[in-house]
């Protein structure tokens, strides 16, 4: 839903896909993952680098989401 409703360009897409991964293998993500490689390979300064305050948001909202509904199962 996020990329749908986004204009991303393909930095930002990879981003997200690379987060998708993650969650696919771990189930779970840690935000100060996405500080790290391989998400600060795309950028240095990880998602404040790709994306706006309101995306970044927004990503964050959703991982939290995931991460609560993973705890709970």
């Amino acid at each position: 839903d996020f990329i749908q409703a986004q204009n991303l360009n393909a930095a930002q897409i990879k981003f997200v896909d690379l987060i998708i991964g993650y969650l696919t293998q771990n189930g779970v993500i840690d935000k100060s993952a996405l500080f790290e490689s391989p998400f600060k390979d795309l950028n240095d300064n990880g998602p404040f680098g790709l994306f706006d305050d309101a995306q970044i948001t927004k990503i964050i909202s959703i991982l939290d989401r995931i991460n609560g509904n993973a705890d709970a199962g």
